[in-house]
């Protein structure tokens, strides 16, 4: 009897040893994550919580981070406002459920996703919330019920990373404007963006349709149900539209206007802002299709102010500020410079400032292994391009070293290149940002690899830290 007693206990201690060494490594180590740009959450949450008087709450990703001047809003609408747009990564929807519990009578919410794909869906990145709640555990109770399940099944892999930082004492420490040290105490950031820093003016990685097919069904009936919520609580809910590259739209004008439309149809609140107004000049954004310069950001602020000080029927009152774009400098890239060794390998087309990588030379196609030159006919050369490896059946590894000047690689940069193996990055994770759309145009068994070193850079990256799947360590 008492053998089976003690069989009994240790089954149950094994049973939940593995839950307690998760939960200890999760709840009970110093925070990885304070620094990183997922690190503001606390504060944007803090921000939400204890504001009780009527407020403007902002709800999104980061197009709003980089987006919106919170004291220029306030001083139009006379209303705190809450900038709570982060990172579409976390998805749109888990920031609409942090939010619900602090909607109050008399609030107006502005619901205002990137418009895409991923942020116009109930995709739910459980991962990256972890990451974001890491100094701040108490925001847990506010994720919802019905989430709690992939919150759970996330929580191992978050806490075998933080015990990985804490091993080899590698804190995620980021430079740069994705960090927690670019926010001022509104939830913007406040790091001077003085211009459109894209080659091309616009990411080519990231193409923008604006037609029905954005259109998810299953999101709409949960934003709807969301409205009702707020609205039970005495709220205000509308729809408004992040600031959208017009560089960057592929969709003919017919299709926008059916998009607008059908939008309109299926939501239940109104939307806040007609579409055309937030389709802006390219020299307003800074570095992906949605990001916003800080003059574009003032732009955009007057811009949502106008549309809110129509429904709280001010707006003959307030005149606000309209901004011109700003000019990138002719010689802002690197000019005049000496022709690498590489360069020979390649086809190039010029861009403004610089070149982009348009195929590989026929000299190129002999080779197993090339190195993406920081500069050719005497420009930096800025881009790889569409077709940029086509026409190999050679090319097992391309290798970008620390001085490259590559700034960006199009969505169809690896289109038919089936013999690559290796992409090797030694350039700072923000210095080289890559859709998941073009990284999966990868052969099933290429990688992208990088110094050991910058692992957690990489990993915590505002770019690169949902593709680590597609990343492994030089030497691996």
């Amino acid at each position: 009897m008492k053998k089976n007693i003690l069989i009994f206990i240790l089954a149950v201690i094994l049973l939940f040893t593995p839950f307690v060494v998760v939960a200890t490594s999760v709840f009970a180590t110093p925070c990885q994550y304070d620094e990183t740009f997922l690190g503001e959450l606390k504060d944007k949450h803090t921000r939400l919580s204890s504001i009780k008087e009527e407020k403007i709450v902002l709800i999104g990703g980061s197009n709003l981070a980089f987006g919106i001047d919170s004291a220029k809003l306030q001083e139009y609408v006379e209303m705190p406002v809450v900038n709570y747009g982060l990172y579409a990564t976390i998805g749109t929807k888990a920031m609409l459920d942090l939010s619900r519990s602090y909607i109050k009578n008399g609030d107006i919410v502005v619901i205002c996703p990137e418009t895409e794909k991923q942020t116009y869906s109930l995709y739910y990145n459980a991962h990256s919330l972890w990451q974001a709640m890491d100094c701040d555990f108490s925001i847990l109770k506010d994720v919802g019920f019905s989430n709690f399940g992939k919150i759970i099944a996330a929580m191992p892999q978050f806490a075998a990373e933080k015990r990985d930082f804490i091993r080899k004492n590698t804190k995620p420490t980021p430079s740069g404007i994705y960090a927690k040290a670019s926010f001022n105490e509104y939830g913007d950031i406040m790091v001077e963006r003085p211009f459109n820093e894209m080659p091309k003016n616009y990411d080519t990685s990231m193409p923008i349709t604006l037609n029905t097919d954005l259109l998810d069904k299953e999101f709409i009936d949960y934003l709807n149900k969301y409205a009702a919520y707020c609205e039970k609580q005495g709220a205000k809910v509308y729809f408004g539209f992040s600031p959208i590259n017009a560089d960057a739209i592929i969709s003919p004008e017919e299709e926008i206007i059916e998009f607008y439309n059908s939008l309109k149809k299926e939501l239940n609140f109104p939307i806040l802002s007609d579409i055309n107004d937030y389709i802006l000049d390219s020299a307003y954004f800074y570095d992906t299709n949605f990001h916003l310069n800080s003059i574009g950001a003032l732009q955009r602020t007057s811009l949502l102010a106008d549309d809110l000080l129509r429904v709280l029927d001010k707006n003959s009152a307030i005149e606000t500020e309209k901004y011109d774009p700003p000019v990138r400098p002719d010689n802002y890239f690197a000019q005049n410079l000496g022709e690498d060794k590489n360069a020979k390998y390649f086809i190039y087309e010029e861009i403004k400032g610089g070149l982009a990588i348009v195929g590989l030379s026929e000299e190129g196609k002999l080779e197993k292994s090339v190195t993406i030159p920081a500069s050719a006919e005497g420009k930096a050369v800025l881009m790889i391009g569409d077709n940029a490896f086509t026409g190999s059946v050679l090319l097992e590894r391309v290798v970008i070293e620390s001085g490259a000047s590559v700034k960006s690689f199009s969505v169809g940069a690896l289109n038919d290149c089936p013999t690559l193996k290796v992409i090797e990055i030694h350039l700072e994770p923000s210095a080289l940002p890559i859709d998941r759309e073009t990284i999966k145009k990868m052969p099933s068994d290429c990688f992208v690899y990088i110094p050991a070193e910058k692992f957690s850079d990489f990993a915590t990256d505002y770019f690169w830290s949902s593709m680590m799947s597609f990343v492994k360590i030089i030497g691996e």
